[in-house]
């Protein structure tokens, strides 16, 4: 069920409602906005569902009937699909991705229009909480997902600025002449989980182990001190060489690395003309594209078309990035299509 005007206190409600007493699968995509999101949600219900299980995935774009708990009786999905193997009326779907049929869900909290998950749960689920951790969170999950800094919500910047000062200083940018803002440096530790191990179950341990930015921010948790080691590693491989093939519409590169690099390598090397690189790993191929702000072109919907014409193949996005994920034995099949 979509909001239809109610307030995000009887939302909120609702939700705890429907899992209180019951022991629940918590599931969230991978990345940054996924875990704050996946944060945001545990500390709304943590005290009202009888056990909540954990899961950050995304190498799959989808939540399927392995990833649950065999005891679990509510499943939420956060910035992250439900597969069809789930039971809709045990289903509890927020997320901020297209979707052909959100309604049918035990709740629905859904916007494919909105800039990241973490932003329709501050808006749908936190109007009358002023906490400052649920704030932080909010906000790293939006930049997480490419937010504007002059597009913040008024009203969420507003208590930023007042709860979180600190998180809200600008900096000068020496890449480009603008500015950042402080909390904008912590971004990239939670996406560390998801490029080392695949999975982003340490940052989001992190976020639920807390109730509070600070140990976090200021490096003393012990898992904050993992993830500075994590992104240490990976400064590296950032810098890998590659071989960039030309196509009519998009850019290519192929590469074999057992780490989840794929998206940053297409940032780093797509400033004129979309990208795709394909990763080789694990017996599956794991591609990212990525579209410079100038190119109209969008990146969800083209890769969105190769879904159910070659089997394995999971695709799709937002207009200026996208993924996909299909088996390494498909991949001659897919490439015909995707290079004709």
């Amino acid at each position: 069920m979509e909001n239809n005007g109610e307030e995000s206190g009887v939302l909120l409600k609702k939700l705890r409602d429907t899992v209180e007493g019951k022991k629940v699968q918590l599931v969230c995509h991978w990345d940054a906005d996924g875990v704050t999101s996946g944060a945001l949600l545990y500390h709304l219900i943590k005290e009202y569902a009888a056990e909540i299980f954990t899961l950050s995935k995304g190498e799959i774009f989808q939540v399927f009937k392995d990833d649950v708990n065999p005891d679990a009786e509510i499943i939420i999905c956060a910035d992250i699909a439900p597969s069809e193997e789930l039971k809709p009326e045990r289903t509890i779907y927020i997320d901020h991705h297209p979707f052909d049929d959100p309604d049918k869900f035990l709740l629905t909290l859904h916007n494919d229009q909105i800039q990241s998950c973490s932003l329709l749960i501050w808006e749908k689920l936190l109007q009358e909480h002023k906490d400052p951790y649920y704030i932080f969170l909010t906000l790293l999950g939006y930049f997480g997902d490419g937010g504007d800094r002059e597009e913040i919500p008024l009203e969420l910047q507003m208590q930023a600025q007042k709860l979180i000062p600190e998180m809200m200083q600008k900096y000068n940018s020496y890449y480009n002449g603008g500015y950042y803002f402080n909390i904008e440096r912590f971004v990239s530790a939670l996406n560390t989980g998801k490029r080392m191990l695949w999975r982003g179950d340490i940052p989001l341990n992190l976020l639920i182990d807390i109730e509070e930015h600070q140990p976090f921010t200021s490096g003393n948790h012990h898992t904050a001190q993992l993830l500075e080691t994590f992104k240490a590693e990976l400064r590296n491989l950032y810098n890998m060489d590659i071989t960039i093939h030309e196509t009519e519409k998009f850019n290519y590169s192929i590469i074999e690395c057992p780490a989840n690099i794929q998206g940053v390598l297409c940032a780093r090397h797509g400033k004129e003309k979309p990208i795709i690189v394909m990763n080789k790993v694990n017996g599956n191929i794991i591609g990212s594209m990525r579209v410079p702000d100038h190119i109209d072109f969008d990146a969800g919907k083209f890769l969105d078309t190769f879904n159910g014409k070659v089997e394995s193949y999971i695709g799709g996005g937002h207009e200026k990035a996208g993924g996909f994920t299909i088996k390494g034995e498909k991949f001659d099949e897919f490439s015909k299509l995707l290079f004709k």
